[in-house]
């Protein structure tokens, strides 16, 4: 806990010295990508990192679907730093094992995309007619929401993400194939919402998804299953 208070409290001090609280956000965002795609477990704390500073800046700019989905990564993000270090630790002959890449189960696909549509539409009754107007603090700021922007895509692709990080816990090749969606639909949100480091990171994020997904195929197990 004081681990994580001292995070908040150094990404608080960032904000309040320098306009770019964004870029340092951005450069975070795409190392943990650039340690994901190498298999990196460390991609977990780093992407931990980035997530908090995009709270900062999505709530600075009034995109609050954004900000509340990187606190909802944060989970995420420890629970895949969790269950990768926990099969690292795993030996043979005095070594670490290959961490495994697996395939999609069909099943497990459509159950996910199931979840992610029955919650949609309570969602977005949620950001589109319950919370404009109403007042929180969030991590000690506070914060009078407004109508959201592109409700509809935005809310859709935050259940992509959420997907596409789940299965990326779950070390599924999959999941690739939603970042690099994902990624394509967010680059004109950012631009239309003038965040241009974010919009950029995003326009970066697209070959190394595509990087990614080609690294991950060469470590697939023929016989992989879910």
């Amino acid at each position: 806990m004081q681990i994580f208070q001292s995070i908040i409290s150094f990404f608080s001090i960032i904000s309040a010295i320098t306009p770019n609280l964004e870029l340092v956000a951005a450069l975070l965002s795409l190392w943990c990508v650039w340690l994901a795609a190498k298999n990196n477990i460390l991609n977990w704390p780093v992407a931990m990192l980035g997530s908090i500073g995009y709270i900062f800046v999505f709530t600075s700019v009034k995109l609050y679907s954004d900000a509340m989905l990187n606190t909802i990564f944060l989970a995420f993000q420890a629970y895949g730093w969790y269950a990768w270090n926990k099969e690292n630790k795993s030996k043979v002959n005095g070594s670490e094992t290959a961490l495994s890449v697996s395939v999609l189960k069909p099943k497990l696909g459509v159950g996910l995309f199931a979840i992610a549509l029955i919650i949609y539409y309570p969602w977005i009754i949620f950001i589109s007619q319950w919370l404009p107007n109403q007042h929180w603090i969030l991590l000690g700021y506070s914060v009078q929401f407004h109508a959201p922007m592109m409700p509809y895509l935005d809310a859709a692709m935050m259940f992509v993400s959420l997907i596409a990080l789940y299965l990326q816990s779950k070390r599924i090749l999959f999941h690739w194939y939603l970042w690099i969606l994902v990624d394509l639909v967010y680059v004109p949100i950012y631009i239309k919402s003038e965040t241009y480091y974010t919009a950029i990171l995003y326009a970066i994020y697209i070959p190394m998804a595509i990087a990614g997904l080609k690294l991950w195929k060469a470590q697939l197990r023929p016989d992989s299953r879910v």
